[in-house]
């Protein structure tokens, strides 16, 4: 989730031991966890307490092991036996359903007879229902039983994709309850396919009883579903979205080979010292560079390889013009923006490389000249600009995340190269808003406009908004490890009011998105998080963070709930509707902004999310 900074094998394993120690149990255990259980060394009981002897393969074992995440691991096998059977050609055997579900399974219809639709153009149809009850009762018309009658409403859900293509079904287990001789998960499951230019998309929530066996798999016992939403169109190829990448990057067949290859490629060529990190965090930035009315692209990359300034032409394809621009480095680049911040009517570069700021002024047609250079007291990520003060130009603001990981001041383990506590670290770099004097002229002006605040919180990026209408700009800064903050402008001086507010949102902070989503004329706020399944399975358990008050595991268990979509109610404070409105679920989210995908004049959201890829391809 976050950059470690270039450093060698050996300090990446020492920083993750002690930010194992700090946590108890945290993000990276919880992803170690999730793939191999038997790994962890703490205790046993789910959320009820009990234990299950089916789990246990000798006396005490039972102590030295998270009991819970064995059983998700044999229930998520017991799903993938149904994921594969599918995938393999578009139905379910028999056979394969009888090795998941017990001879006494009872359970809902998967799809209800009634689904109501609740966006429809033709050619794109969504479906949507949500159960007001999920215990179910016997001798309901949608009841089913047994083995049969779970085949039979598989087969009602995903029905005659027999012969379609790109056959697809994911499940993830997001809580475990053992109870004796039984088990309780809450699952996600999405499924899809494809047959000439019709598809299917369906996003389900279950909650699935198990029942423990001795030495042997858990099998389904009842299955209840939560929520049922389904998309289905028409379109050339079945695909509403087609990739390009390989047909727009044609004439820059150099650009297009370096991105090819993946960062593992790179980090195995290129010096660590340069900055080709694990997790890359590498930005871009698009405007119009030459003024030909067409966008253009500038892309940063790691240390070693060089930026990229992709100009479009008239075919929608891109040529590389980042060398004749000036603007080709080779230091680990990370935030941009393309602006207009001398104010002569073309779009100007600021550029974070390692932790400096470089402003280039755009002399015409693209062609970039070194106007200033900013040294800056964290590990840059982002920028984000406005003009805070009124006066006409555009001033800027840099996040500073981690201190010192670039210039390796902070031996790791010292409390200056980890974040600390986890949930609610606040020994980051600090973040600078720069004034724009004019000129070229760029003044520190932090402290003096109160933004020095809170102002250590390992953040990750910034939006401004005049959330509150008073006519400037406010500032909002999402820090990956704790609670954000609201700055809040008056004439110039910033306070924070994240808490009053209600926008803190203690989690992992990654990306920050204003728009009126409404439609009543007030601007609300999107906030990119992670989005942990582990996460959720472990920290609701009551011996995580045994010895910490309810506030505290409370902060732990939200910092895995995922995104979080904050209603502007209007008199200075926000309403969290993020569960309402299904928000929540955007995997690891990393950029998630507001955009009308289908042209109907209402804002959507695009979140883009992802992590260090792994050999399970399955993994939701």
């Amino acid at each position: 989730m976050s950059d470690q900074s270039p450093m060698d094998v050996r300090k990446k394993g020492q920083a993750i031991a002690v930010l194992g120690a700090v946590l108890g149990i945290g993000l990276f255990a919880w992803s170690c966890i999730d793939r191999d259980p038997s790994s962890s060394t703490t205790d046993t009981s789910g959320r009820k307490g009990a234990q299950s002897p089916a789990l246990a393969s000798s006396p005490g074992e039972t102590e030295a092991r998270w009991q819970t995440e064995e059983f998700n691991l044999a229930a998520r096998r017991q799903l993938q036996l149904l994921a594969e059977d599918l995938e393999a050609d578009g139905r379910f055997d028999p056979a394969v359903v009888d090795k998941v579900a017990a001879a006494t399974f009872r359970g809902d219809r998967l799809r209800p007879q009634t689904l109501p639709t609740v966006y429809n153009t033709g050619d794109l149809v969504i479906r949507r229902h949500r159960s007001e009850s999920i215990e179910g009762t016997d001798g309901s018309p949608d009841d089913r039983h047994g083995v049969a009658g779970l085949l039979g409403s598989l087969g009602e859900l995903m029905s005659d994709w027999e012969g379609w293509s790109d056959i697809q079904l994911h499940f993830k287990i997001t809580s475990v309850d053992l109870d004796g001789d039984r088990a309780t998960t809450l699952v996600l499951m999405e499924s899809g396919a494809r047959q000439g230019d019709s598809f299917v998309q369906q996003r389900a929530r279950w909650r699935c009883v198990w029942e423990l066996r001795a030495k042997a798999p858990p099998r389904l016992v009842e299955l209840r579903r939560r929520l049922l939403e389904e998309v289905t169109g028409t379109v050339a190829g079945g695909r509403l979205f087609i990739d390009a990448t390989a047909g727009v990057l044609r004439p820059a067949t150099e650009v297009a080979g370096q991105l090819s290859r993946s960062i593992d490629h790179w980090r195995g060529r290129l010096q660590a010292e340069l900055g080709v990190s694990l997790h890359g965090h590498q930005g871009l930035a698009i405007g119009d560079v030459n003024g030909d009315g067409l966008d253009d692209l500038y892309l940063c990359q790691p240390g070693g390889l060089p930026n990229r300034l992709l100009i479009q032409q008239t075919d929608g394809t891109v040529r590389d013009r980042a060398r004749e621009a000036g603007v080709d480095w080779l230091d680990r680049s990370r935030g941009a923006l393309l602006l207009d911040f001398d104010n002569d009517g073309d779009q100007d570069l600021a550029c974070v490389l390692n932790v400096n700021l470089v402003l280039m002024s755009n002399e015409g047609g693209g062609r970039f000249i070194e106007r200033e250079t900013v040294f800056s007291t964290g590990d840059s990520y982002s920028l984000a600009a406005a003009d805070y003060d009124g006066d006409g130009d555009l001033d800027l603001y840099i996040t500073g995340y981690g201190k010192g990981f670039l210039a390796g001041d902070s031996p790791v383990g010292t409390p200056e190269a980890i974040p600390y506590p986890y949930h609610d670290a606040n020994n980051g770099g600090s973040n600078r808003l720069l004034r724009n004097d004019g000129d070229w002229r760029f003044r520190d002006v932090t402290d003096a406009v109160g933004l020095g605040v809170n102002n250590r919180r390992w953040s990750f990026a910034a939006g401004w908004a005049d959330y509150d209408m008073d006519g400037d700009p406010d500032l909002y800064v999402a820090n990956d490890y704790g609670r954000n903050c609201l700055y809040r402008n008056d004439g110039g001086r910033f306070t924070d009011v994240a808490a009053t507010a209600g926008v803190e949102d203690i989690a992992a902070g990654m990306s920050v998105s204003w728009c009126d989503f409404n439609g009543d004329g007030r601007p609300d706020l999107y906030v990119g998080n992670m989005f942990s399944s582990a996460g959720e399975r472990i920290a609701f358990q009551r011996r995580f963070q045994a010895g910490a008050s309810e506030e505290i595991r409370g902060q732990f268990q939200r910092h895995a709930r995922g995104n979080t979509l904050f209603e502007n109610v209007g008199d200075g404070s926000f309403r969290d509707v993020s569960v309402v409105r299904d928000v929540t679920m955007g995997r690891w989210a990393w950029g998630s902004p507001f955009l009308d995908i289908n042209n109907d004049g209402r804002p959507d959201l695009l979140v883009a999310n992802g992590y260090v890829t792994g050999s399970d391809t399955n993994d939701l």
